[in-house]
């Protein structure tokens, strides 16, 4: 009994899943064998044929020219500091006194010295003069038989100190003159000049401050002229040259662009960042730029007058095997094609081969998108030009050549 229970209850259960398989067969029938593919929408631009110019984009610090520290030759402590922070200065003007009451007196004291020397240069002169009238004297009187040879030689002999004597009081003037000069000199390094025309950047001194000579007292640069130095790579090495312009712009001036030009250029790489130093002076003669500014330096290094270029998100895949997607207006069919670029203008690259002018060139959304794919577009195609993607650029450009 018990066996014959249990082949009926193995028969319902096949029958019910024998019931669930049929059901799903022809629920997989009834389905669509292909799914309609979506349409996926893309961004385009038109290829025309522009001018177009490769750049080097580089940074670096402001920094002047020409910059110079005061310091003191002498100790002593300062008496007078007219000039502060942001202050305008012209070569030659005073920018630093110290106290030069101990030092007038060495003047005073050493101009006595010379008139003393001096003095005794006209006192000795006069003895000289006098021992050469006595031995004429006495050779005269020799002559009549009066004096003696003892006492003409006894007087050539004063004579000879006289003049001995006369040498070594105008040796003594001399270094009276000396030591004059000396204290004036002194004197005047009290009051310290600035060797340029310029603005104080820096002032770490006050009246009443003891100067000495490592301390610095003060930084003056000019501004009329600024500088940056930039690292440029390896591969662009060869391709800059000593005075070519070079633009220039700053963060804190927008829309406004100076002009430089190439005066340095390091003749080895440095081996750890395979970079060398290039140097650019650019004209300040307004000092709107400032040492320590961060510029944005565009160096044009060669241009070309006919080329196709897209933009930049257009191109795709590695170096070796780059593409880009164009779109059938037919069909509305995006196409892979592969391409060979050039250099880089901003948002735009030059293909070298793989493309035509006029083509229609997906530049968002291609790399959501495979060869053969139906697309729809965001903005109707023509409206839009790949030469738009550089109008910036070009105005750059322009400011670069002149």
């Amino acid at each position: 009994m018990r066996y014959f229970l249990f082949l009926i209850a193995v028969g319902l259960s096949g029958a019910f899943g024998w019931h669930l398989y049929g059901e799903s067969l022809v629920s997989v029938e009834s389905e669509p064998k292909e799914k309609q593919a979506d349409v996926a929408a893309v961004d385009v631009v038109r290829v025309v044929r522009r001018p177009i110019a490769e750049r080097i984009e580089l940074v670096g610090s402001l920094e002047p020219v020409t910059a110079v520290e005061i310091r003191s030759r002498l100790s002593g402590y300062l008496e007078s500091v007219p000039f502060d922070v942001g202050d305008r200065v012209k070569k030659g003007q005073t920018v630093i006194e110290l106290d030069d009451a101990s030092t007038r007196e060495l003047v005073s004291r050493a101009a006595a010295a010379e008139q003393v020397a001096a003095a005794q240069v006209k006192a000795q002169v006069a003895r000289e003069g006098q021992a050469l009238r006595e031995v004429q004297r006495l050779r005269e009187l020799a002559d009549s038989g009066v004096s003696t040879s003892q006492q003409i030689e006894e007087a050539d002999s004063a004579l000879l100190v006289s003049k001995a004597e006369t040498e070594l009081e105008r040796a003594r003037l001399a270094q009276a003159k000396a030591d004059l000069e000396r204290a004036r000199l002194a004197l005047d390094e009290l009051q310290i000049s600035t060797p340029i025309s310029g603005y104080v950047a820096e002032r770490s001194a006050d009246v009443g401050d003891l100067a000495r000579a490592e301390d610095i007292l003060m930084r003056i640069v000019d501004l009329s002229s600024i500088r940056t130095v930039v690292n440029v790579v390896e591969r662009d090495y060869a391709k800059i040259k000593l005075g070519e312009t070079a633009t220039v712009s700053v963060d804190g001036i927008p829309n406004r662009r100076f002009t430089g030009r190439i005066v340095r250029q390091s003749p080895v790489l440095d081996p750890a960042t395979r970079t060398a130093k290039v140097m650019i002076e650019i004209a300040n003669e307004d000092a709107l730029l400032k040492p320590g500014m961060h510029g944005r330096v565009v160096i044009t290094v060669s241009r070309l007058a006919d080329a196709l270029a897209v933009p930049a998100s257009a191109i795709h895949g590695p170096a070796s095997g780059q593409f880009l997607y164009t779109v059938d207006e037919a069909s509305n069919v995006a196409m892979k094609q592969p391409v060979s670029v050039g250099f880089r203008d901003g948002e735009l690259i030059q293909v070298l081969t793989g493309l035509n002018a006029n083509s229609l060139v997906v530049t968002l959304g291609g790399r959501l998108i495979k060869d053969g794919a139906a697309v729809d577009f965001v903005e109707p195609p023509g409206e839009r030009l790949a030469s738009e993607f550089s109008a910036d650029r070009n105005e750059h450009a322009g400011s670069a050549a002149e």
